[in-house]
């Protein structure tokens, strides 16, 4: 395991969080304009606001470590709520295509949080943060996963 320690790289990684969560929010918000179902937009429309409170929280976090929080989105993730547009206009059962998409983004989102916390040396009260946020992305990833199969 190669433990990153340098303080650029705490930054880099924790920068690569808050890009994720700019990203998922903006994939939420947009799963819930699209949605059909007005319960699951509402799903989709807390989860959205919640990535934009992992943000902010992510934000503290690296201005309080010194350093600059980067804005906006990937732009894979560009790419892929463009994608879940396109699947989603030619599925006929659009809101199980996107839970299913949702689902897929929070399982990336777990990715990158386990690298982050198995790889860099944070201080006990960055991966105190980190656990938590990556404990609601795996409610919401098994959330997602169970409506996809009932959607």
């Amino acid at each position: 395991m190669n433990v990153k320690q340098t303080r650029e790289e705490i930054l880099d990684a924790l920068n690569k969080l808050l890009t994720c969560s700019h990203d998922a929010e903006e994939g939420y918000q947009e799963a819930a304009e699209n949605a059909k179902d007005a319960e699951l937009k509402s799903i989709f429309l807390a989860q959205s606001r919640q990535r934009a409170e992992f943000g902010m929280e992510l934000d503290r976090e690296i201005r309080t470590l010194g350093g600059e929080p980067d804005s906006g989105t990937s732009l894979l993730s560009g790419l892929h709520r463009a994608w879940i547009n396109i699947k989603s206009s030619f599925s006929s059962d659009d809101d199980k295509v996107t839970a299913q998409e949702c689902q897929r983004g929070d399982q990336e989102a777990l990715t990158d949080y386990n690298n982050v916390l198995q790889q860099t040396d944070l201080a006990a009260s960055t991966r105190e943060l980190l656990l938590r946020q990556k404990k609601s992305i795996e409610t919401a990833h098994a959330s997602m996963a169970r409506l996809a199969l009932v959607v």
